[in-house]
Parts: C-alpha cells; sequence; structure tokens
C-alpha cells in the first residue's frame, strides 16, 4: 500500500514538474518573439517606420519619455521621422529581463545608441520598460516608459591651487557636515567617515560625482570670502555654507 501511494505521489511529481518545464519553455518563447518585435521597433526609430509602430502599439498606450512627458500613441507617431540628412544611427538592445504575468508580458532592457553627426560619434544608453499584453489575436503594447541612463561627461585639468581654494568644511546645519580637502592634486568632500567621495572637475568651479552623472557639486564664492557648495540635481539646488 505505502508502495502504491508513493508511486502516485512520484507520477504528480513528474506531471507538476513537466508542466512548470513546459509553462516556462512557453514563456521563454513568448519573451524572445516579442524582443524580435522590440528589436524592430527600435530599427524603426531611424528609419521612421511608423506603420511598424502604429502595428504594434495598442490605441491607448501610455508613454512615459525621458523628458517626463507623457505622450500618446499618436503624437509618438505624428513625430517620428527619418532621421535627419548627415545623421547615421542604430540602436542595439541589450540586457533584456523579461517577466509574464498570464496573458501580460513586463520587459525592460537597455537601448545601447550610436549616433553619428556629420563624423561626430555619440553613444547613449537608455532604460526602457515595456508592457505587453495578449489580445484577442496579438500582442500589443500597452505602456512605455523610457529614460536616459546618465554618465559622466570627461573631467578636465584643473591647478591644485584653485582647487585648494575649496578647502574647509561646509555644513547644512550643526549636525550635518562636509570636509572637502585637496590630496595628490584631487578634490574630494568627506560627510562622515566611510562616506568620501572625489569630485572630478567639469569647469574650474563646477564638478561632479565620480560614478554619479545625476548631480553637479558647484563652488561659488561669497562676498566676504567664504565660498558655499551647492548640489544640483535636475534644477534643485541644495546649498552647503562654508564655516568661517
Amino acid at each position: 500500500m505505502k508502495t502504491s501511494n508513493l508511486n502516485i505521489a512520484a507520477v504528480f511529481l513528474l506531471f507538476f514538474l513537466s508542466q512548470r518545464i513546459q509553462a516556462q519553455k512557453t514563456a521563454d518563447a513568448i519573451c524572445a518573439t516579442l524582443l524580435g518585435y522590440e528589436q524592430a521597433l527600435m530599427d524603426g526609430v531611424a528609419t521612421g517606420d511608423k506603420a511598424l509602430w502604429n502595428k504594434y502599439l495598442h490605441d491607448s498606450c501610455l508613454i512615459a519619455i525621458e523628458n517626463g512627458e507623457a505622450v500618446t500613441k499618436q503624437k509618438m507617431i505624428a513625430e517620428l521621422n527619418p532621421l535627419p540628412k548627415g545623421y547615421i544611427g542604430k540602436i542595439k538592445i541589450i540586457e533584456p529581463r523579461c517577466q509574464m504575468y498570464g496573458n501580460t508580458a513586463v520587459i525592460s532592457f537597455i537601448n545601447d545608441e550610436y549616433l553619428e553627426l556629420y563624423g561626430q560619434k555619440i553613444h547613449t544608453q537608455y532604460r526602457q520598460t515595456d508592457t505587453w499584453v495578449k489580445t484577442s489575436s496579438e500582442w500589443k503594447l500597452v505602456a512605455m516608459q523610457v529614460f536616459e541612463i546618465p554618465k559622466n561627461p570627461p573631467p578636465v585639468t584643473v591647478s591644485e591651487t584653485i582647487l585648494k581654494q575649496y578647502n574647509g568644511t561646509y555644513q547644512l546645519s550643526h549636525e550635518r557636515k562636509c570636509r572637502v580637502y585637496v590630496e595628490a592634486g584631487k578634490l574630494y568632500a568627506q560627510k562622515d567617515e566611510k562616506n568620501i567621495q572625489e569630485l572630478l572637475p567639469e569647469t574650474e568651479n563646477v564638478f561632479f560625482r565620480k560614478g554619479d552623472g545625476r548631480v553637479n557639486v558647484i563652488f561659488l564664492k561669497n562676498t566676504d570670502g567664504t565660498y558655499q557648495m551647492i548640489e544640483r540635481r535636475e534644477g534643485e539646488d541644495l546649498v552647503w555654507k562654508q564655516s568661517k
């Protein structure tokens, strides 16, 4: 009797595992198909392929673009045109991730864009996350979000004499302080024992944190000879005042 029960349990386990394996194969096949659609859409950006975008986008598709604007399918397609003369561009989808939720698929990937403008080359990357839904007959793109992945500009050379002007302690309050100092010709900001960041110069008084393209650090001289250290992110300023 026990052997019989074990055999039944084994059969159910094998059936369950085979069903899971088959479901995963189906999901993988769907994801591969949708990624093919995504790459075709990216190829259609350079050529301004309105028909292709009209085919895959749902009429009510929600589209959030890098400048924070939410646009409709109709507006996006209306503004989709071939690259101007003198422009050569291509977009390759890399690092894709796909999750299935019944008849819904969420795909996130990086658009690796290479653009050449009259001989000058620009490399930009965008993170894009799309939601696809299976309608009665086909897959449609119902939501899309795109934002540019920030990166640092190439640093310029600034003399150590200029950098040393910014030495000192800056504070938001009596409790929250930041020490700015020069070491071996490089400028550093230290907010606590473990948080030490190199500040790379974009100009003589505008810096960026290594590995963080979202925040500019700006030093401005006050009339009394002290400095302000301004952390600027997306147009919003956080001002640290130098202690006298």
